[in-house]
């Protein structure tokens, strides 16, 4: 018998069930395999990461392209193509000066700090250990306890910076991670020039591929993810950007204002981690503190104060500025969306998962209402 002879509501049964028991077993396998998998996600990554780069600067870049095109350039008489080139040329030469004076004025002072710290981290040390002695603790035995922890802590950070196991081949491989960061970079910002000057071009190209490898409304449905997905991110990055631009900035100054030490480093690691929303400011303000607390403990808690404060001006007043709703994710689904991504991808997932999240909420709420207002659904709000 074949089985275009068997009955047809039997025939999809058999059909139904088979399609299912193969997803079962390869959610199984992929389940049973998850650092494989991740682990071949992470190397795709790696060897994607170019064009990664490429397409996240020609996404954040593109309104200054737009900008310098359609009202700098307006009046130029020239050819569509050759004031797209020149709008473009302006935009690298604009981003270029931003990313090296930006760098070129911060990484000598981080460097100039971090020296300083580890020159004077022995005495640093013997300080913490003649504050726990003035303290004087009414157990003894807690008082020799505090000690060698801040002992066996010295030891390690030293044997970890000098030790030939430890500080030197870190070096080593964040040297080599670093150059293939340089690289990456570089190569993306080529990349990036390609995707600014020909925008339309590689939409067409996009487009023509997936309606001819994809149905008519399946296509449309990727392109409609697509876009959202690049507005997301635009908003996203462009308004955290400034907004942490801003926190650092503030930050330095009130450390600078209150001679709190090594300001300019301080600075740098809160505008930095400010770029992870509502747990950021936490992540920069806990190695600090702790840095502080080796250094001038009464300078520690001048931090604390001066960071909760800040932080609250920025939470209620700066970054609802500067964002606005630019996500409409509620802040319950924001931590959601941290917290998983944190665990998959570290901080970079912490950074892009909330764009992302904010993307498949999007979508999912508007195919529930859909759902509710075709099939006319009257939904309680008591």
């Amino acid at each position: 018998m074949k089985f275009s002879d068997i009955d047809r509501n039997i025939r999809n049964g058999i059909t139904v069930f088979t399609i299912s028991g193969i997803l079962i077993v390869l959610f199984s396998v992929v389940i049973s395999h998850l650092d494989l998998v991740f682990s071949l996600i992470g190397k795709g990554l790696d060897i994607l990461m170019p064009f990664l780069v490429g397409i996240l600067f020609a996404v954040i870049l593109q309104p200054l392209r737009t900008l310098a095109e359609e009202k700098w350039l307006k009046n130029l008489k020239c050819k569509d193509r050759t004031r797209r080139k020149l709008a473009t040329a302006i935009t690298m030469v604009i981003f270029m000066l931003c990313f090296v004076s930006f760098f070129a004025v911060l990484i000598p002072q981080l460097i100039a700090s971090i020296q300083n710290f580890m020159e004077n981290m022995d005495g640093y040390f013997r300080s913490l250990n003649s504050l726990i002695e003035s303290l004087h603790l009414q157990d003894a035995e807690i008082t020799d306890t505090v000690q060698e922890l801040t002992l066996t802590l010295s030891e390690n950070l030293y044997d970890w910076l000098l030790g030939a196991q430890g500080g030197l081949s870190t070096i080593v491989s964040y040297s080599v991670s670093f150059v293939t960061t340089i690289v990456n970079f570089f190569i993306g910002l080529i990349i990036t020039i390609y995707l600014l000057t020909d925008e339309e071009r590689f939409r067409r190209q996009m487009k023509k591929i997936l309606y001819t490898i994809c149905a008519e409304n399946t296509a449309d449905s990727i392109i409609l993810v697509i876009r959202l997905t690049s507005n997301m991110f635009k908003r996203f990055v462009f308004g955290q950007a400034i907004d942490s631009v801003v926190v650092g900035i503030v930050c330095w100054f009130g450390c600078t204002v209150f001679r709190i030490p090594y300001a300019v480093l301080i600075g740098f690691v809160v505008g930095v981690t400010n770029m992870i929303p509502i747990f950021g400011p936490f992540i920069g303000a806990v190695p600090c503190g702790i840095i502080l607390l080796l250094v001038k403990p009464i300078a520690a808690i001048e931090f604390a104060a001066f960071i909760l404060v800040l932080q609250q001006i920025d939470g209620n007043i700066v970054a609802p500025h500067i964002l606005g709703d630019s996500l409409g994710l509620p802040a319950l689904w924001v931590m959601f969306a941290i917290i998983v991504g944190g665990s998959l991808f570290g901080i970079v997932g912490m950074f892009l998962g909330v764009p992302l999240f904010s993307v498949i909420y999007y979508l999912v709420a508007e195919s529930v209402d859909n759902h509710i207002y075709r099939h006319r659904i009257k939904i309680d709000e008591k």
